[in-house]
């Protein structure tokens, strides 16, 4: 009697690597793993990641007989999700509304930094919306939110006067308006006004930047926003850069990137050395280790006052050798 053939075409070998691919990796993919994303990381096309699930769902079996990935609409889209694994109830996996309850909460205490403006309260909506679609027993989880997820800005400055500015920059850069700016610079009597096209708004050691390109230079440039005296939307919108990233105004733990970069060599006592290399301060670093426990940072920083009030926190437990 002619056996009856599987309702997939029989796998290859490469094949076989990709479907053991899917199954080691969907563990980083909580939410499912899009159906076209999958497909470019596997290199294949939809139809194929079709027929290796498919054949996942008839071989790949858990302790319960039943089929551990399936493809489902997911918000609108088609994605690979796997079938929750058997757990105690203290382990039990925590359902997606309250992963994205968690993230708006986030957010909220993010926006709440500039004030109320109309982008917090937008965010506070949402997250009413959201906690409105829980359960009794996923809201009584989520009773203590705001002690559970707690965001501690460092040294944050008082913005309670600069929610029109906030918010027409905030304006600008999403509707991608040049904008005029009057700007108290430091020692100046009179504001100084400048036309630019606004990249992004950067929170930094509990301060916010605008950082944009003025017409006349092609470098962004930085301004602090409690200097920020008025701001005008102009008709005139701009192309957003295509090669602009913010983080390159960053000059790693040290602040905002300003002056030419310097070599500083620094040795750090054992009793601080667990401390220094737990911690990522700047692209730059070398660290080189010494065996009696001390080690020897080296880093190419901009020479500013951030840099040296940090190399003084650590007292006599740092030595430094350049310059």
């Amino acid at each position: 009697m002619k056996k009856k053939s599987p309702g997939y075409r029989k796998p290859t070998y490469p094949d076989g690597i990709n479907m053991a691919r899917i199954v080691d990796e969907m563990s980083l993919h909580p939410f499912g793993w899009r159906l076209g994303d999958l497909a470019e990381y596997l290199r294949v096309s939809e139809r194929t990641v079709r027929r290796y699930i498919k054949a996942l769902e008839e071989e790949f079996l858990g302790e319960d007989g039943k089929p551990q990935f399936a493809l489902q609409r997911w918000n609108e889209e088609i994605r690979v999700m796997r079938a929750p694994r058997p757990r105690e109830d203290l382990r039990e996996a925590l359902p997606a509304s309250i992963y994205h309850l968690i993230s708006v909460h986030l957010s909220l205490e993010y926006f709440k930094m500039l004030g109320h403006n109309v982008v917090a309260l937008s965010v506070e909506d949402v997250f009413h919306r959201a906690e409105a679609k829980l359960t009794a027993k996923q809201r009584d989880l989520l009773r203590h939110l705001d002690r559970k997820f707690y965001t501690a800005p460092w040294a944050p400055k008082d913005y309670s006067d600069k929610v029109d500015i906030l918010e027409d920059a905030i304006k600008a850069i999403v509707y991608q308006n040049v904008i005029k700016i009057f700007y108290n610079k430091p020692g100046e009597k009179e504001p100084w006004h400048y036309t630019l096209h606004p990249l992004t708004l950067l929170y930094h050691k509990g301060g916010f930047y605008l950082v944009a390109r003025t017409v006349r230079h092609r470098n962004p440039v930085y301004f602090n926003l409690e200097r920020i005296q008025e701001v005008k939307l102009l008709p005139e919108k701009f192309d957003y850069p295509k090669h602009y990233r913010p983080e390159q105004m960053l000059d790693g733990a040290f602040g905002i990137f300003s002056g030419p970069a310097k070599t500083f060599k620094l040795k750090f006592s054992p009793e601080v050395a667990e401390y220094v290399t737990a911690r990522k301060w700047h692209r730059s670093q070398k660290i080189q280790k010494k065996r009696d426990g001390s080690l020897v940072l080296t880093l190419k920083v901009a020479d500013s006052e951030e840099v040296r009030s940090w190399i003084r926190s650590f007292g006599k437990e740092v030595k430094i050798l350049k310059p």
